[in-house]
């Protein structure tokens, strides 16, 4: 029988911050739809991935190859806060506004998109207007301004001040921009927000005890909700999470496995740090979703979880979430029938690259390597994570030796010149495959795969299983082990 364990929060503690933070109206996920359609569309662009940028989603993206469809593509995602979002397309995005609820089309000039992306673009629909001048700002701002060489070690105070003073030349450029161009007042807030949560990701504090304070400064106004409208928001919330568990020695209880100890504090830590409302709900969930990934037995072990949480929407996405994982940590390989174009595999004894068939991608893996385990690197070449756990390889390879696994890589976002490159001089053993931009985009989008590297484990079976460690990571090897 499992333990039960009561949070340290009570009602009481919690109702310390409802005076001075009145609870908002309750949030409420609503069906979204997102749907558009390329026009004039070349032939080396024929798939499009919508990025759903939803924190508190387990479905990252959807892809669409646009030859089946016409050119025309629809999804529908329930959201819970309005937000930017981006559609991919060829070498380039789409950023666009979403309110929970919303429609929107987005028509795309495949012809035109590549060179003149703003004027390639018509929105209609829910916030239209917003969408528009939103997307007009970024094809504008972004990776315009290169973000400062920080003095990651410097005091608390003088390194805040080095950010304000930064933020102050992105805020006269916004003001100056839209002197000359259409920008309402919402969509300036909204860019300078944006921008200064781009800056914010940059930031690698070395202070463990102070990164908290730097982290929540005024400056980046975190507990202000219409922060969730910018996409970048949820990346500082997870720095925020770090730096609450980089004091105190809470790394230390991670490291020694003591889940439930380390829940505590981190709670005890936020009801005193921060005030009631989504903002501390984000925190509180994806630092219950970092443990629960590991153990999602833990759940059962911890009473108040609604207690825990100002806005039951969190709560309701942690039990579905923990009901998932515990449901089972394998799935069978799916079969979509969507087979796609632009995979070729590199023969290692011939020295040479021959493309394939159209293929669905894990179905053919597992049919290739029958009755074998397989453990899959989805990586690209300009990917340095990518590249350290590639040194790390070799030693797996080498431990199972003869026995029924295959080592595949799957190469994506990256030119064929620079894969065989790679190859050569990291001497990548394995089976390797390449991906072309249109393959990796319609894998990335029917396998939720959220960035690299990522790893996927498949056993005889044709059963995928999740969390799959890293080469590095020495619980690789009892994963396997048991697949074998």
């Amino acid at each position: 029988m499992t333990r039960t364990i009561f949070l340290s929060v009570t009602i009481a503690s919690l109702s310390l911050f409802t005076s001075c933070s009145p609870k908002n109206s309750e949030l409420q996920p609503k069906r979204t739809v997102i749907a558009g359609k390329v026009e004039n569309m070349p032939e080396n662009s024929t798939s499009l991935v919508v990025n759903f940028c939803d924190p508190l989603s387990e479905e990252f993206r959807f892809a669409q190859d646009l030859t089946t469809s016409g050119g025309s593509f629809c999804v529908a995602h329930d959201y819970v806060f309005a937000q930017n979002i981006s559609i991919r397309y060829g070498h380039s995005f789409v950023n666009l506004y979403v309110a929970p609820g919303d429609s929107v089309f987005v028509t795309i000039d495949g012809s035109n998109f590549q060179q003149h992306p703003r004027d390639a673009v018509v929105f209609s629909g829910d916030h239209a207007e917003i969408s528009e001048q939103l997307f007009r700002w970024t094809c504008y701002a972004y990776n315009r301004w290169p973000i400062p060489d920080f003095n990651h070690a410097a005091p608390p105070a003088e390194y805040v001040q080095s950010i304000k003073q930064y933020l102050r030349v992105i805020q006269d450029s916004i003001a100056a921009y839209a002197q000359h161009n259409e920008m309402n007042d919402f969509v300036k807030q909204w860019a300078f927000t944006d921008y200064k949560l781009i800056v914010a990701n940059y930031l690698e504090y070395e202070d463990k005890a102070s990164r908290w304070r730097v982290y929540t400064d005024s400056i980046f106004d975190v507990y202000n909700e219409q922060n969730f409208q910018s996409m970048y928001f949820n990346a500082h919330v997870g720095a925020c999470m770090y730096a609450l568990l980089s004091g105190k020695g809470m790394e230390e209880l991670i490291e020694q496995n003591n889940y439930v100890a380390t829940f505590h504090a981190v709670i005890k830590d936020l009801l005193e740090k921060a005030p009631e409302g989504a903002v501390r709900d984000m925190i509180i969930y994806r630092f219950a979703h970092k443990l629960l990934t590991e153990k999602p037995e833990l759940y059962d072990s911890i009473q108040g979880w609604s207690a825990v949480f100002s806005q039951p929407v969190f709560h309701e996405k942690i039990k579905s979430f923990v009901s998932e994982k515990l449901a089972g940590a394998k799935k069978p390989v799916p079969v979509t029938g969507k087979t796609m174009k632009g995979v070729s595999y590199f023969d290692a004894k011939a020295r040479q690259v021959t493309p394939l068939s159209e293929i669905e991608v894990l179905p053919y893996l597992c049919e290739r390597y029958k009755n074998k385990a397989l453990y899959i690197d989805v990586w690209a070449t300009w990917c340095s994570p990518c590249l350290e756990e590639m040194k790390q390889a070799p030693t797996l390879h080498k431990y199972f030796a003869g026995k029924e696994v295959v080592f595949v890589n799957l190469c994506m976002e990256s030119t064929v010149k620079s894969w065989l490159d790679r190859l050569d001089t990291f001497a990548i053993e394995g089976e390797n495959y390449y991906l072309d931009r249109n393959a990796t985009l319609m894998f990335m989008g029917t396998h939720n795969i959220r960035g690299f590297p990522t790893y996927l484990l498949i056993d005889k079976n044709g059963q995928l299983h999740s969390p799959v460690a890293k080469p590095s990571d020495t619980r690789v090897i009892q994963q396997i082990n048991s697949l074998l």
